[in-house]
């Protein structure tokens, strides 16, 4: 069995500009925690809807995110809670996401649940409202404009 190569992650420049959103997905069945992450439309003589996506797309791809017309795969231990606040590991050798989460969240990732990531390739503006993004994160799964994968935290 071969393991995928794992991209080099975008700059902390562009990082900068990555939103995160989490939530909490319950079913009858299962519970999952979510987190959605997404970049704010372009500001800068040198952005471009096209340069986010692809900056995006090197993002997922250095989580080792599949495509969200297939099963979402196991990503590796990408989470990690310290001192109550969430970590993301997104394949950086030096930095880190800080997670902003609520501690309900943050608690039902540290139990080892599983954590389903998605990362969206369209921009969306950062002052989204929970609906804005939810309806957004519908439409780049419906147009598979969005990279998942499931994580958990050890």
């Amino acid at each position: 069995m071969t393991t995928p190569e794992t991209m080099a992650p975008p700059g902390p420049g562009f990082v900068s500009g990555i939103h995160l959103a989490t939530g909490i997905h319950r079913t009858g069945a299962f519970t999952l925690a979510q987190l959605i992450a997404y970049h704010v439309p372009p500001r800068l003589a040198h952005e471009s809807a096209e340069r986010i996506a692809e900056g995006m797309r090197s993002f997922a791809d250095a989580l080792r995110l599949g495509p969200s017309d297939a099963h979402p795969p196991h990503i590796g231990h990408r989470i990690r809670i310290r001192r109550g606040k969430p970590w993301l590991d997104y394949g950086d050798d030096t930095y880190r996401l800080c997670v902003p989460a609520a501690p309900s969240w943050a608690r039902l990732v540290a139990t080892g649940k599983p954590l389903r990531i998605c990362v969206l390739l369209d921009p969306l503006d950062a002052g989204a409202s929970q609906e804005e993004i939810g309806a957004h994160a519908r439409g780049s799964f419906e147009r598979s404009t969005m990279r998942w994968g499931t994580t958990y935290h050890v």
